[in-house]
C-alpha cells in the first residue's frame, strides 16, 4: 500500500508540472517565430541560422514535427555554411544524422556520426563526443551488435564521469534497454528508478515518459502489475499529444497484457483496442510517404550544388542555341503552311478511325467484364464444392477411424486386459508391457487424428471453445507458448463460416509449429464492424510469402479467405517472425 501511495503522489506532481509547462511552450513558440521574423527583416546570416536552428529543435522536442524540424535544420545549415561557423555547422550535422538514424537510414547516419566523432575528438569536446557515442550505440543496438554497443556505452560512461544533465538521462535510458537485452533485470530496475528520479527533477516530459515505460515494462516482467500499470498509464498521459508514438503503443500493449493476467478482461480489451487503433495509425501509408518525402528532401539538399552547376551549363547552351533557332525560324514558317494543310486532312480521317476504335474498345471492355464476372462465379462455386468436399471427406475419414479402427483397437485392448487378468505372469514380460504401451499410443493417436479431421467441440460448444481446445492440444512442454485472445465475437455463428475460421487458425498454427521454430505464438479473434478479424503472430524464422512452397497449406488458407470475400495480409521477414491479419465478411455467411 505504501508503494502504491507513493506512485499516486508522484503522478499528481507530474500532472501538475505538465499543466504549468503548457503556456510556457506556447510563449516559446511565439518568441522563436518572432526571432525568425526579425532575422528575415535584417537579413543577417548569423541571426537567420540561429533562428532556424532553435526553431528546428523546438519543432522536434515540443511539437514532434520531424519533417518541419528537418527542413529548418537544412536551412540553418545553409546559412551557417555562409558564415563558416564550424561549431554550429557540426551541431546541425549532428541533428540531421540523428534524424536519419531515427528514420531507418542507418548507414548514412553512421557515416556522418563517424565524421562528427573524429571532429569532436580533435577539438576535445567531451559533451558532444558523448552525444555522438550515444547515437553510435543506437546504431549498433539496432543491428544487434552487442559487443560494439557495450564498447560505445563504456566510452560514454568515461566521458560523462558522473556529470548530470540530459545526456545522463539519455545514457540511463539506453543502459536500461541494454540490461533488458542481456536479461539483467535487477540492474535494469535500479537504473529505471534512477532515471525516473532524475527526469522528474529535469521536468522533461519525453524523458520522463521513457523512464516510466522502461520501469513499467520491467515491473510487468516481475508480475508487479499494480505499480507497473501506474507507470504505464502515466507514460500514456505524457505521450497523449504525440499522434504516432511507438512508446505509447508499447504502453498500451503492456497494459492490455497486465490486465488480462490480473483477470480484468474489460480493461484488457479496452487497452487492446487502443493498441490496435494506434498500430493501424502508425502503419498508415501516409506516414510512410511523409518519411520518404523527408528523406527525398534531404538528398535533394545534398545535390543542390550539382543542380546549380547544371543550370549554369544549361543557360550557356541555351544562349548558343538562340542563333540556330533564329535561322531555323524562317524555314519553320515556310513549312508551317504545308504542315497545317496536311494536318487537317489527317485529322479528318483520324477522327473517323478513332470513333470506330472507341466503339470497338467499349464493346471489348463490356465482353471482358462479362467474362470476368462469369469466371468469378465459377471460381466461387468451385471453391464451395472443393471446401464442402474436403469437409465431407474429413468427416467420413474421422468416422471411419473412430468407429472402425478406433473400435477395433479398443476391442484389442479389452482382450489384452482379459489376458492380463487371467495370466498374471504375463505382466512381467517386457514384450507384453511394450505392446500394451504401443496400443495405448495408437488409440490416443486415432483420437487426435479424428479430432483434427472433425472437431466435435465446434458443433457442440461453438468456435471459441473449439479453438481453446485446439490451442490446448498444441500446447506441449517443449513447444512454443500459445496465447489466445478474443473480443466481441457473436455468440451464434453460421456453422460453415465458423468451421472456415477454425480451419484457417488450425492451418496457420500447424505451419508455425512445423516450420517456424517459434517460441511464442499469439492468436486473436475479434469483430470490427461487420468483419471477423483473425490476427496470428509468431516470433519464428519467417518465410517469403511470394515464394511458392510444395505444401498446400497456404493455398488452402487463401482459398477459404477468397471464398468468404475476405482479405489476407501476410508480413514475414527472415528471423523476425510472421504476422497474419485476415478479414472475413460475416455477412457472407448469411447470403
Amino acid at each position: 500500500m505504501k508503494t502504491i501511495f507513493r506512485y499516486i503522489l508522484l503522478t499528481t506532481f507530474i500532472l501538475a508540472t505538465c499543466l504549468v509547462s503548457s503556456p510556457a511552450q506556447d510563449d516559446l513558440s511565439a518568441s522563436l517565430q518572432a526571432a525568425l521574423d526579425g532575422a528575415r527583416e535584417s537579413n543577417d546570416y548569423n541571426e537567420l541560422a540561429e533562428a532556424y536552428y532553435n526553431l528546428a529543435l523546438h519543432e522536434e522536442q515540443a511539437n514532434r514535427n520531424l519533417e518541419e524540424s528537418f527542413l529548418n535544420l537544412s536551412r540553418s545549415l545553409d546559412y551557417y555554411n555562409l558564415t563558416e561557423d564550424t561549431t554550429r555547422i557540426n551541431a546541425c550535422k549532428f541533428h540531421i544524422a540523428r534524424q536519419l538514424l531515427r528514420n531507418g537510414m542507418l548507414e548514412d547516419a553512421h557515416d556522418r556520426m563517424v565524421e562528427l566523432k573524429d571532429y569532436y575528438t580533435r577539438v576535445a569536446d567531451k559533451e558532444n563526443l558523448a552525444a555522438v557515442e550515444l547515437q553510435l550505440f543506437d546504431y549498433h543496438f539496432e543491428k544487434l551488435e552487442v559487443k560494439e554497443a557495450q564498447e560505445a556505452m563504456d566510452r560514454v560512461k568515461d566521458l560523462l564521469q558522473g556529470q548530470g544533465g540530459e545526456l545522463e538521462i539519455d545514457f540511463l535510458i539506453r543502459e536500461i534497454a541494454y540490461n533488458e537485452l542481456m536479461q539483467e533485470t535487477t540492474l535494469a530496475l535500479e537504473n529505471a528508478n534512477t532515471c525516473f528520479e532524475k527526469s522528474v527533477i529535469s521536468k522533461n516530459g519525453n524523458d520522463l515518459a521513457k523512464c516510466l515505460l522502461s520501469r513499467g515494462r520491467i515491473l510487468s516482467k516481475q508480475n508487479a502489475f499494480p505499480p507497473a500499470n501506474i507507470d504505464l498509464k502515466e507514460c500514456v498521459n505524457l505521450l497523449a499529444g504525440i499522434p504516432y508514438s511507438k512508446d505509447r503503443l508499447t504502453a498500451y500493449q503492456l497494459l492490455s497484457e497486465n490486465y488480462e493476467l490480473m483477470g480484468d478482461l474489460k480493461s484488457a480489451h479496452s487497452y487492446g483496442k487502443k493498441y490496435a487503433m494506434l498500430q493501424d495509425s502508425i502503419l498508415n501509408e501516409n506516414r510512410v510517404l511523409a518519411i520518404n518525402n523527408l528523406t527525398y528532401k534531404y538528398e535533394s539538399k545534398e545535390k543542390a550544388g550539382e543542380i546549380k552547376l547544371l543550370e549554369k551549363d544549361k543557360a550557356f547552351a541555351e544562349k548558343s542555341n538562340q542563333q540556330q533557332k533564329r535561322a531555323l525560324l524562317v524555314l519553320g514558317l515556310a513549312l508551317a503552311g504545308l504542315i497545317l494543310g496536311i494536318y487537317y486532312i489527317i485529322r479528318f480521317y483520324s477522327e473517323k478511325i478513332k470513333s470506330a476504335e472507341i466503339i470497338e474498345e467499349q464493346n471489348e471492355k463490356i465482353n471482358k467484364q462479362k467474362i470476368t464476372e462469369l469466371q468469378d462465379r465459377i471460381r466461387i462455386n468451385s471453391m464451395q464444392s472443393m471446401i464442402a468436399g474436403q469437409e465431407e471427406e474429413r468427416e467420413r475419414i474421422a468416422k471411419d477411424l473412430h468407429d472402425s479402427l478406433g473400435g477395433l483397437l479398443s476391442t484389442i485392448k479389452l482382450q489384452i486386459d482379459n489376458i492380463q487378468d487371467k495370466e498374471s505372469d504375463v505382466k512381467k514380460l517386457p514384450e507384453f508391457k511394450h505392446t500394451t504401451h504401443l496400443l495405448d499410443v495408437a488409440v490416443s493417436e486415432i483420437r487426435t487424428i479424428s479430432q483434427d479431421l472433425q472437431p466435435g467441440a465446434l458443433a457442440r460448444l461453438g468456435l471459441v471453445p473449439a479453438i481453446n481446445d485446439l490451442v490446448n492440444r498444441y500446447q506441449t512442454k517443449n513447444g512454443p507458448e500459445i496465447t489466445f485472445q478474443h473480443y466481441g465475437l457473436p455468440k451464434e455463428m453460421e456453422q460453415s463460416f465458423a468451421l472456415s475460421i477454425y480451419r484457417i487458425v488450425q492451418e496457420i498454427l500447424n505451419n508455425a509449429l512445423k516450420h517456424a521454430k517459434a517460441t511464442e505464438i499469439f492468436v486473436q479473434l475479434n469483430k470490427e464492424d461487420e468483419d471477423i478479424v483473425i490476427h496470428i503472430e509468431d516470433d519464428g524464422i519467417g518465410f517469403d510469402p511470394k515464394k511458392k512452397y510444395k505444401s498446400m497449406g497456404l493455398e488452402n488458407i487463401k482459398s477459404r479467405v477468397n471464398y468468404h470475400k475476405g482479405t489476407i495480409d501476410i508480413d514475414s521477414r527472415k528471423d523476425q517472425g510472421t504476422s497474419f491479419i485476415i478479414h472475413l465478411d460475416s455477412n457472407f455467411a448469411k447470403l
